[in-house]
């Protein structure tokens, strides 16, 4: 028996030698859902983005009339405080437009842009006065008229950005892309309000509050990409950051309302100020994007809802009223401005 165990044994040493190396078993796992090479990051890349904006301006302070939806309280000489409705000026939806450059420096992983923001916010209003002999319509600005008839007004604000980026791309797995910014900016605005009090006989009370701003400033921010199914991505920007820069705001009123001892030609208010101003703005977008590559591109098609805000921006100045060497109280009203709708964006990679 022994010696049988040591014949079969060389054999089967012999008969393992001449066997052929088995290859590995191939992986059964399909390719994956995702563009694996869809942020082309061994490639030194062009892009360009197109974006259409079509945003809505909130604000608030810019009530301009008070409208009585029941009789006064007391006698027409007895003092009242507001009853009624409170009547704003609103802003409607307009269209504007981002433009971005970039250069991808593969493979680095950095990324510079340059993009420019042009928007203009409208927005106009009417109000007449109540059907009741008894229900007044009055101005919460001074109407000078006795008794107003109606009151309208009108808005616009001009709004300009200028951004310079440097951010870092990192892919944390393969369905996620991470870029964390650095932003230089420039910032240019101004807004217009005017409104106007008319009596029966069309005497008119007119009331103009501009403010305008010019400032540098730094963000900082990132931009997640973040894969779901067959090339579509669900896109988070945030961005925040100081500015600062020259800031100045006017009030102006005038009337054709005949006024005893008043000067012909003269404002009766005409008030200005201008400070050094620091402010702060954040923006946020959020909405799915379709991303797709070639042999030479790549293409990017997003739609979805952004967020800027501004705060120290928009002030209303008022004051209160006494002889001309008699002091006057500074009244500020305030509010954030912000600037909120659809953003869609086009982005192709040369």
């Amino acid at each position: 028996m022994r010696l049988a165990l040591l014949a079969i044994f060389p054999l089967a040493i012999c008969y393992a030698g001449k066997q052929e190396d088995i290859p590995p078993p191939k992986s059964s796992k399909n390719p994956p859902p995702y563009d694996a090479d869809l942020f082309r990051r061994e490639e030194q890349v062009i892009s360009i983005d197109a974006e259409f904006l079509f945003w809505r301006v909130q604000e608030g302070c810019l009530d301009y009339a008070l409208v009585m939806n029941h009789t006064a309280w007391g006698p027409a000489l007895t003092n009242n405080y507001a009853q009624g409705k409170l009547w704003p000026q609103t802003w409607s939806g307009e269209p504007g437009f981002r433009l971005t450059l970039s250069f991808f420096r593969a493979p680095k992983m950095w990324e510079i842009m340059a993009s420019y923001t042009r928007m203009t916010g409208r927005g106009s209003s009417h109000i007449s006065k109540p059907t009741p002999s008894q229900n007044y319509l009055t101005g919460t600005w001074p109407q000078i008229i006795p008794v107003l008839s109606s009151a309208k007004s009108r808005i616009h604000l001009n709004y300009n950005l200028f951004d310079l980026q440097v951010d870092r791309f990192f892919n944390p797995n393969p369905h996620m892309r991470l870029r964390l910014m650095a932003i230089g900016s420039l910032a240019w605005m101004d807004q217009n309000w005017v409104f106007e009090y008319f009596d029966a006989q069309s005497d008119r009370t007119k009331t103009q509050n501009r403010w305008e701003y010019t400032a540098g400033g730094l963000k900082t921010g990132f931009m997640v990409d973040w894969f779901w199914c067959y090339d579509v991505y669900m896109t988070l920007k945030g961005i925040a950051g100081g500015y600062l820069g020259m800031y100045s705001n006017r009030a102006y009123q005038n009337t054709t309302y005949p006024t005893v001892n008043a000067t012909p030609g003269v404002p009766f208010r005409n008030a200005s100020y201008s400070d050094v101003r620091a402010a702060f703005n954040f923006q946020i977008s959020v909405g799915p994007s379709w991303q797709r590559s070639t042999a030479n591109n790549r293409f990017e098609v997003f739609a979805g809802y952004e967020l800027n805000g501004w705060l120290n921006l928009h002030e209303v100045y008022r004051s209160t009223a006494g002889a001309a060497s008699d002091a006057k109280e500074t009244l500020i009203n305030s509010s954030m401005l912000a600037l909120q709708g659809l953003t869609t964006r086009f982005t192709v990679d040369f």
